[in-house]
């Protein structure tokens, strides 16, 4: 698992208090997790934060899953980088 994968499992495990290894990254995150609004906020202000990046608001629909964080993650990092 690459870096930045492992670190943001690890912070979604913390945050959603469900140890790394239950979290399969192709499962819905709301849905089969039980992550609410509330959670997934604060997911997104701690990616935020770690990151220094903002996530926009009307990308948020489209993630549903931990590789959908981190893909999001990853193509905001590398459009800030060029």
């Amino acid at each position: 698992m690459a870096d930045l994968e492992k670190e943001i499992k690890v912070l979604v495990s913390k945050i959603i208090k469900i140890p790394e290894k239950k979290i399969d990254a192709n499962v819905n995150i709301f849905y089969d997790l039980g992550v609410d609004s509330l959670l997934g906020v604060e997911i997104f202000a701690a990616l935020d934060k770690k990151y220094h990046i903002d996530i926009p608001e009307n990308r948020l629909k489209d993630v549903t899953t931990l590789n959908d964080i981190i893909a999001l993650v990853r193509e905001i990092k590398e459009s800030r980088a060029l």
